[in-house]
């Protein structure tokens, strides 16, 4: 019967994801991707700009099933999203031992703001938070079980995954103290935990090497103002970034940071426990990177830290459950109400000045409902807009230059008005 239970879990939120999924191609980077499954070529660029794991999955996956393209994309990404959910699942269960709070954290990170968005768009993050999740369940089973194999797992699967993405390098800090760490107090054989890593992380250089790519690119995109122009904000720009990012943290995880701050907390006041400093690190990390990180869409790179953060919440719910069994009740059931409180936010800064300026200047990509809606059912596509003759031509334009990539390649098979459409 558990089995049941899971199965129609993940089914439901599954089925969730598909009906407010994308009916357009959206904005940014998704189109690029389309392109790629259009392209239909396995690549050996493992450069930033390769994507090497998801590209090449995305193909195996599109050449498997036969799908379209776009169908492929869509469905990669929402198989991924709730795939990273399963493992999310398991590892709280591994940790709290209880299922009920495995069932309650994982809802909650799935109906977050940013996981939920990028679960309805198509892009790499939740691909790679499949493999980050794999990296924290295998790390909580070491913690529990201090076995060598277990940290070898663990450790080949965090080098892996920076053929995924690059920013999976802000986990390193908690991976090497918890190496240090198991070294020193557990006499753990660590040696070949640290070789398979650096295996992983090496080869990305060597083979873009080999291939004739610039290893330049490997670890960095070449756009130095991205990370040059993360410290030069001055303390005024370091306060607004804080603040922006504590404020994704509330509309991702609404009055259930309440209890995740507070274990947070007592674990920066427990810092002698190893496995404290460990979880403190790997959320402080990917979140202070994510937090300065000199990029417009800053906000899907807090979601490495995300997936820490929610162990904290789960665990701050069990001493809620603890002590205060009433307000623990509460916080359960206000889980279900997450969506309405998207709703009740956009209603309310629609009704502002600001948020009604905003609306007007965004109304390409869909006015505010496309900043605070996690879902996309209904959206503005990137080709219509791109290929509407009303729309200015910027060939600079990168969005406008996979419109042009995306035309040559399906005009053969579909008419301008289809596409627009697509």
């Amino acid at each position: 019967m558990r089995n049941l239970y899971r199965v129609l879990f993940f089914g439901f939120l599954f089925f969730l994801y598909w009906f407010f999924s994308f009916s357009r191609v959206p904005f940014g980077d998704a189109l690029g991707l389309v392109n790629t499954a259009e392209i239909n070529q396995f690549t050996d660029n493992t450069t930033v700009f390769g994507k090497f794991l998801y590209t090449n999955f995305l193909i195996g996956f599109k050449t498997i099933f036969g799908l379209d393209s776009i169908s492929a994309a869509r469905f990669f990404n929402l198989i991924f999203s709730v795939l990273t959910l399963a493992v999310l699942f398991f590892a709280l269960k591994l940790k709290f031992k209880k299922e009920r709070v495995a069932y309650l954290g994982t809802l909650i990170f799935a109906l977050s703001f940013t996981y939920w968005k990028q679960t309805e768009i198509i892009e790499v993050y939740t691909f790679n938070s499949f493999w980050v999740a794999l990296y924290i369940y295998f790390t909580i089973r070491f913690l529990a079980h201090r076995k060598s194999s277990l940290l070898f797992i663990s450790s080949l699967i965090l080098g892996l995954s920076l053929w995924s993405h690059v920013q999976n390098i802000m986990l390193i800090p908690g991976w090497l103290f918890l190496c240090f760490k198991s070294y020193k107090s557990n006499q753990i054989k660590v040696l070949p935990s640290i070789i398979v890593f650096a295996a992983f992380a090496f080869g990305l250089y060597f083979l873009a090497f080999l291939n004739g790519y610039d290893t330049s690119k490997v670890f960095g995109s070449g756009n130095s103002d991205w990370v040059t122009g993360s410290f030069k904000k001055g303390i005024f720009g370091f306060s607004k970034n804080m603040a922006v990012a504590v404020g994704y943290l509330v509309y991702n995880f609404w009055m259930f940071i309440i209890p995740g701050f507070f274990v947070f907390f007592q674990k920066i006041k427990s810092f002698r426990y190893n496995q404290n400093i460990f979880y403190a690190l790997s959320f402080l990390v990917p979140f202070s990177f994510a937090t300065i990180y000199n990029v417009s869409d800053n906000y899907v790179f807090f979601l490495n830290a995300y997936l820490f953060f929610i162990f904290f919440i789960v665990e701050g719910l069990l001493v809620l459950r603890n002590q205060y069994l009433r307000i623990y009740r509460i916080f359960s059931v206000s889980v279900f109400c997450i969506p309405f409180f998207y709703l009740v936010s956009y209603f309310l800064v629609s009704k502002t000045p600001q948020g009604q300026q905003f609306d007007r200047e965004k109304s390409n990509k869909g006015g505010l409902s496309y900043y605070l809606f996690p879902w996309m059912r209904g959206n503005v596509g990137v080709l219509e807009y791109y290929l509407d003759e009303k729309t200015p031509a910027d060939p600079m334009d990168f969005m406008y230059k996979n419109c042009q990539e995306f035309l040559k390649l399906r005009k053969s098979k579909n008419s301008l008005e289809d596409i627009k459409k697509m």
